[in-house]
This record gives C-alpha cells, structure tokens and sequence, in this order.
C-alpha cells in the first residue's frame, strides 16, 4: 500500500473537508461525488418519466428497483476487491456507466426511447452498481487511518445527500423545463469528468495471501467470518434493514408522496427529496466533524429508532410546512444512522477480508427493491399514508429486536482490528 506523509497525521477542528488530505482520498472522493451526481439526476428523472408515461406508482417503484438487480453478485465482487487492484475495477466501473449513459442519451436525443430501453439500460448498469459500492468503501477504508474513518465515511455520505440536495432538485427542474434530453446530456458529461478523476487514484496491490475463490467458497467463508464476531451479524441486519424499510422514500417513492399528497410536479417533487437529503447531510457531516466515534453500533440503534418513528408523523400527512420540518428532521437521523451503520462494519473487520464483508454486506441493498416493491404496491392499492406508516412500524419493530437479539451493538465499543503498517 503506498503510504504519504499526512497517512497517521491526526484530524483536528470541525472542517469536515480536511480528510481529504490523506493519501489520494481526494480522488477516491472526487470521483465517487461526480458519479453521484449523475446517479441522483438519473433516479429522480427516470422516475418522473416513467410515471408520466404511464401513470403507475408500481411502475416507478420498479424501475428504481431494477437499479440493484445485480445485488446477488455482492460477494462475488468482495472477492475480486480482494484480489484485483481496485483502482483498475474503479475506471472500469466507471467507464460503463458512462458508456450506458451516452446510449441513453443517444435515444432521447434522436426520440427513439421507449420504456422497455429505460428498464433494459437501468438493469445492465445495476451490474456493476454494487461493485461500486464496495470498491468506494474498500478504497476510502485504505486512503485514511481507522480512527478517521468516521471522518471519511461522513464525507461520502454527506456527498450523497448533498447530491440528491443539488442532483435531485437539478434533474427535476431540467426536465420539467428543458426536457429530457438536456437532462441526460447533463448526466453524461457527469460520469464522463468522474471516469477521468478515477484514473488518477494510485495502484493498490491486493493482499498477498488472499487466493484464488468461487463465489460459493467466497460466500461460506466470508459467513463464516461474519458468524464468529460479536458485531457483524448485528450490523449485517441493520444494512437489510434501512435499505428496506427507510430508503425507498428517498429513491424513488417521494415521487409517489409528492404527487398524490401535495400535487406537485418536477420542482416540487425535487425540493421535497432536497429537504430529506438536506438533513441527511448535516447528520453525516455532524459525524464528519467529530473528533472521535468510539461506540457506532449504540449511536446506529438510537438513530435507527429516532428515523422510524418520525415515518410514523410523516404518515399523519401534516401541512406542507411541518411535513418539510419532519423530513429534514427524518434526514438528519438517517445520515447519522447510515454512518455509524458502516463505520462498525469497516472498523470491525480486517483488511484482509474486508472486501468480502462489505460484498457480503452488498446483499442487504436486496431491502430497498424489496421495500420500493412493497411501497409502491400499497400506495397502488391504498395511499401514501398507509405506505409511509407500514415501513415505519417495520423498521421499529425491527429495531427493537436488533436490540434484544445482539446486546453487544450496545454495551460494548468497536475497537480498530485493522492492521495497518
């Protein structure tokens, strides 16, 4: 691994951008923020044609479904972070994703797209989405020390939401007032300027005595490791857990909630996803900013249990304002959430099978189809209350019995086992 300067220098003062000095985080960072862009205009604008094309909120919810189709090949992708230089899959990853894109593009600009094209493109591209996901997180988990890596991970995550703040809100008003095809030309020139910043992040070398491995024997023994901790399993059930019961409002289902609750249309739609995203923002960058995070997995519990019953207001339908209010407010108890959620998985395993646990971890995304699915299917049949209220109560019910069945996510402090040297 190559090693700078800055690598062990400590994080002071409240600048959530100043990790960005270690290694070539900074590429890692600017790379992934460019994508995210684009990947956030691309929900929110897809969900938006799809619904105007036919009308069907089960329709909506699977397209944003189909994006995590390639889920399933989570632990198969921790395999090849273990083993393959994971800059190289980086540029690769990237370079698809903006090959997918210009196709799209190329169909909207010449008026050829049809919804099956929409569905076909988004599919080939969740393929490699997950290998993304964990390529970003072993990457950021490589360029800083443990004890910053609640510092990173609150940077990545106040990067998405800031852009579904900006990306959603932008994409939402392209197409409503310029049209479809500016708004996926927009999105090419993102993953264009992000595939160019990948390739500056530096080589890494994979471990040397990580060998050669099926998907099956990659899968039992990546389990197996995840059975024996006093933590992983807990935090495994979590990753399934949010993904299914609190993402699918803010990817894809705010559609559905902003166009049968308040009428709106594009700009409202997107300004309601910014205000959510708003506040997961400051969560992560709450945590961005800490100094220290010695206990994770209690502040993933807490959070968890604030996020859920605050679905259970937003299913009361208030006026636009005080919804506004509890969004934020939901947001900001899921950024804080989601990041204490992943700095326990990072920081409770070794960098030899790091990539393996987060591919492991990869198939608890399998929630938010599942939960996209089951949203947009009550809202179909009931309304968006009754949608909101279902996955509110699940998720803390859930969070109750995470509780009970693993006492130790909060009696106990994670302790860095990474090697480092």
């Amino acid at each position: 691994m190559v090693e700078l300067p800055t690598k062990h220098r400590k994080l002071t003062g409240l600048n959530p951008m100043q990790v960005l000095r270690f290694n070539d985080y900074r590429f890692v960072w600017s790379s992934e923020a460019l994508s995210l862009w684009a990947v956030e205009m691309e929900i929110i604008v897809l969900a938006i044609f799809v619904l105007q094309d036919t009308g069907s909120p089960l329709l909506v919810g699977l397209i944003g479904a189909l994006k995590f189709a390639g889920t399933m090949l989570g632990p198969f992708y921790g395999l090849m972070v273990d083993r393959f230089d994971p800059k190289r899959l980086q540029v690769a990853v990237r370079a698809v994703g903006l090959i997918l894109a210009l196709t799209l593009t190329t169909l909207v600009v010449t008026n050829t797209l049809e919804l099956w094209h929409a569905y076909v493109i988004v599919t080939t591209g969740s393929m490699i989405r997950m290998l993304d996901l964990v390529l970003i997180q072993t990457l950021t988990a490589d360029a800083v020390p443990s004890e910053s890596l609640h510092n990173a991970i609150g940077l990545s995550r106040s990067t998405l939401d800031g852009a579904r703040v900006v990306g959603a809100l932008l994409g939402g008003t392209i197409f409503e007032f310029i049209g479809l095809d500016f708004a996926y030309i927009t999105i090419s020139v993102l993953y264009l300027l992000a595939t160019v910043v990948a390739l500056k992040v530096k080589n890494r070398p994979p471990a040397k005595n990580i060998q050669p491995q099926g998907i099956k024997s990659g899968l039992i023994e990546g389990i197996k490791y995840i059975c024996n901790s006093k933590f992983l399993p807990g935090l495994i059930f979590f990753s399934f857990l949010i993904e299914f019961s609190a993402f699918p409002i803010v990817n894809g289902l705010m559609t559905i909630i902003g166009d049968e609750l308040y009428g709106f249309s594009g700009t409202g739609i997107g300004i309601l996803a910014s205000i959510t995203s708003l506040g997961a923002l400051s969560g992560a960058i709450y945590l961005g900013i800490r100094t220290k995070l010695d206990n994770p997995t209690r502040t993933l519990i807490i959070g968890s249990t604030i996020w859920h019953v605050i679905m259970l207001a937003l299913a009361c339908a208030p006026s636009i304002w005080i919804f506004g209010l509890l969004l934020f407010l939901w947001g900001l108890s899921g950024g804080i959430t989601f990041v204490a959620m992943i700095v326990g998985l990072l920081r409770a395993t070794e960098d030899t099978n790091r990539g393996r646990v987060m591919g492991i971890r990869s198939l608890g995304i399998y929630g938010l189809p599942l939960g996209l699915m089951l949203g947009g299917w009550i809202a179909e049949e009931y309304n968006s209350t009754a949608m909101i209220g279902t996955l509110g109560i699940i998720g803390l019910l859930a969070t109750v019995f995470a509780y009970l069945k693993w006492p130790d996510l909060m009696s106990k402090n994670i302790k860095s086992i990474n090697k480092r040297s």
